[in-house]
């Protein structure tokens, strides 16, 4: 396994486990600013560090730094009109890890926002990015994202801050998406994903099934 898979299986998991242990934590923010005051689950605000990427404007790209374990407490932001953010992380990983990293080695993982960019409500609000399973992500990205995205959802217009979801988090995993509400089988298998995290499967099954009914409101 190379040092960048090694990085990125870290750094699902780390984030994974702090969603289930807390489901604060944030994907999108209105401004740089914004990301010294929102809550961090393995950090002080205190020890919250902002810093450019590079050369970048941190209106377009910034991280935050914080502790020694990088994989639960350093993150790297995108305004969500900023076309860039591949190469960004592939920087961010150089900057927190000391790993340069070729396109090449990315290979099987596509670097997208957590949050669909679509939904952001301004094309300078911050999303957070990550890299991760490329079947997984595409397959999201024409399902549920695509249907969660449709501009009458009023809080798509509104909503500059937003935390992980259910969603979210079994894409960050590289978990497949059920193909909408009446694909029984596939939010089971979601809530399955979920108990071996140790979630109730009640709690997962309401949570999944709310969100896809909802994502699928305006399916025509």
């Amino acid at each position: 396994m190379s040092d960048i898979v090694s990085i990125i299986q870290a750094r699902q998991r780390s984030l994974l486990m702090q969603w289930v242990h807390n489901p604060l934590v944030q994907v999108i923010v209105e401004s740089p600013s914004a990301l010294q005051h929102i809550q961090y689950l393995d950090i002080n605000k205190s020890e919250a560090k902002m810093a450019r990427v590079g050369r970048r404007s941190d209106s377009s790209c910034i991280m935050v730094r914080g502790g020694n374990n990088r994989d639960s407490t350093w993150s790297v932001w995108v305004a969500a009109g900023y076309k860039d953010y591949r190469n960004a992380y592939r920087s961010f990983i150089q900057a927190a890890y000391g790993l340069s990293v070729a396109k090449e080695d990315l290979s099987g993982y596509d670097v997208d926002h957590l949050l669909n960019k679509a939904r952001a409500p301004h094309s300078t609000d911050l999303v957070r990015i990550e890299a991760i399973p490329s079947m997984a992500n595409q397959k999201w990205g024409s399902t549920f994202e695509k249907a969660s995205s449709d501009p009458r959802f009023t809080a798509n217009t509104v909503r500059q801050r937003r935390t992980m979801s259910w969603m979210i988090c079994a894409k960050l995993a590289g978990q497949l998406p059920p193909s909408g509400p009446e694909d029984l089988s596939g939010i089971e298998r979601l809530v399955k994903f979920f108990g071996h995290h140790g979630i109730n499967s009640q709690e997962a099954r309401i949570g999944i099934d709310s969100m896809i009914r909802t994502a699928y409101k305006f399916r025509s």
